[in-house]
């Protein structure tokens, strides 16, 4: 592997552009330099404020570490170190049947280079290696469909970043945002943004830093990936009820209703919020009440729960953090 010599302010800029596009998520400097700093203790990134214009040598496979433990951090990637194959045993056993799995991946590579323009990029339409491919015959369709996904994956999990990413960059989400203010997705199927999701999954104890709509957005997330219809609420004046939960067979009361309670970890929700929130769930004939928070729930209130029989459950900061687990979709 090769190195070249930079300044440390030219080697941050390149990790940051890296980090950004591959993610998704727009960081500042500062926090990347944080998190490197972290990442990497007695490293050159602890003497960035002194030196960010000396000259340092940087290998190639260290700029690649720095980026793939950074794209970890911020969720992008799993702890798991990228094979270009992702499914060995089958291409032993096409090596076993004299099948040339890595010469279709060259070959796909080198049809693709043959339609793309530098000058003029723009994004291939693959059909047609796909049916020339086909009808040279050379290779059965499962390796062909194989060589396609590893080649995807291949880049995605890759530290370079390709044309195609390039092309597709649609100017990502500010990380500051899921601490700051609410962020409304794109996506209007979504409550949430799934790179915040997978924020929070690699660093859970910025649950009780999120900003509290957004937390109420999560809860709701949650829900609706479990096929239920659901119901925000304006964030003020709601009333006590911050999400409304109900089954798409019956939709004249709510199956459940939601107070969520973002909360630092320490700071438990008390049992008059507990029996404040009983009277909406009778109020409103739902079914039953859930509380959602980032913390935990005062002894006292799930006493009251147990004791008069409320139809309330909990969802305390464990079990938040297991809802972002089962919600987390990343590259692996």
């Amino acid at each position: 592997m090769g190195a070249i010599i930079w300044s440390l302010q030219n080697c941050i800029n390149s990790i940051l552009d890296v980090v950004i596009i591959k993610t998704g998520l727009v960081i500042t400097e500062e926090y990347l330099i944080e998190l490197l700093k972290e990442e990497f203790p007695n490293s050159h990134f602890d003497r960035y404020e002194e030196s960010a214009d000396v000259g340092i040598r940087v290998r190639s496979e260290d700029f690649d570490m720095y980026c793939r433990e950074i794209r970890k951090k911020l969720g992008e990637l799993e702890n798991t170190i990228p094979l270009f194959v992702q499914d060995v045993e089958k291409c032993v056993e096409w090596m076993e049947q004299e099948i040339d799995y890595m010469g279709c991946v060259r070959q796909i590579m080198s049809l693709a280079a043959e339609k793309y323009n530098p000058d003029d990029p723009q994004l291939i339409d693959t059909t047609f290696i796909f049916e020339k491919l086909i009808e040279d015959g050379k290779y059965p369709l499962e390796v062909i469909e194989q060589a396609f996904k590893d080649i995807i994956h291949q880049q995605q999990m890759s530290n370079n970043i390709t044309p195609t990413e390039e092309i597709l960059w649609d100017g990502g989400v500010s990380l500051e945002d899921l601490f700051k203010k609410e962020h409304i997705p794109i996506n209007e199927n979504e409550f949430i943004d799934q790179k915040f999701i997978n924020f929070l999954q690699a660093n859970p104890k910025e649950l009780e830093a999120m900003h509290w709509r957004n937390f109420e957005r999560l809860t709701a997330e949650f829900f609706n990936r479990q096929g239920y219809e659901i119901e925000l609420g304006p964030g003020t004046n709601d009333g006590g009820v911050d999400v409304r939960v109900f089954n798409k067979e019956d939709k004249t009361k709510p199956y459940i209703i939601i107070q969520c309670k973002r909360h630092k970890e320490s700071n438990e929700v008390k049992i008059e919020t507990v029996k404040s929130f009983y009277t909406d769930v009778a109020f409103e004939e739902a079914g039953r009440g859930l509380i959602a928070t980032t913390s935990k729930i005062a002894a006292g209130g799930k006493k009251v729960v147990s004791i008069r029989k409320y139809p309330l459950q909990f969802a305390e900061n464990k079990e938040i953090i297991d809802w972002v687990d089962r919600m987390c979709k990343r590259i692996v």
